[in-house]
């Protein structure tokens, strides 16, 4: 009598399924998580930049830089320091920073009316305090900015 002996070799497509179904829940569980961080990390980094960009007109001005004072627009997708007391679009001594575009600046406001905070020469202060707020696009998750009459800046 002999015996065969039949060795399989590879995997059977009930496996495979398995498998891929395995990697897919898993896929489905951690997505959302991972894609909620991203946002937080964005809206954080975001939100140091234009806090950054605010000090540094603010500090531009007290220093007297170039003899100028120094100011920041708000607009929905960048906020752009600018040198002079008003906001002139396109200058070229303006610095722009475009937001990620999964951020939106929304409900400006700023004290007297306008989208501009100017800083005064030597003490940094400003008459345009303002609030906004950066806002995740489809999303909850967002953080405020204050600029205080002080010209001191900071997130809520």
């Amino acid at each position: 009598m002999t015996i065969i002996s039949v060795k399989s070799h590879g995997f059977t497509l009930l496996e495979l399924i398995i498998v891929v179904g395995i990697l897919g829940l898993l896929l489905a569980v951690i997505m959302p998580s991972f894609l909620n961080f991203r946002r937080n990390s964005i809206l954080s980094t975001e939100t140091q930049n234009v806090i950054t960009l605010v000090n540094k007109a603010r500090l531009s001005s007290m220093s007297s830089k170039e003899d100028f004072q120094y100011g920041v627009h708000f607009e929905a997708d960048k906020v752009v320091l600018f040198q002079g007391d008003t906001y002139v679009a396109g200058a070229g001594t303006n610095e722009e920073l475009i937001l990620n575009t999964a951020l939106t600046l929304s409900s400006v406001v700023v004290n007297g009316g306008g989208a501009e905070v100017v800083f005064q020469k030597v003490t940094g202060a400003t008459n345009q305090n303002a609030t906004t707020t950066l806002l995740v696009v489809g999303g909850t998750a967002s953080t405020t900015i204050v600029v205080f009459p002080s010209g001191i800046s900071t997130r809520n």
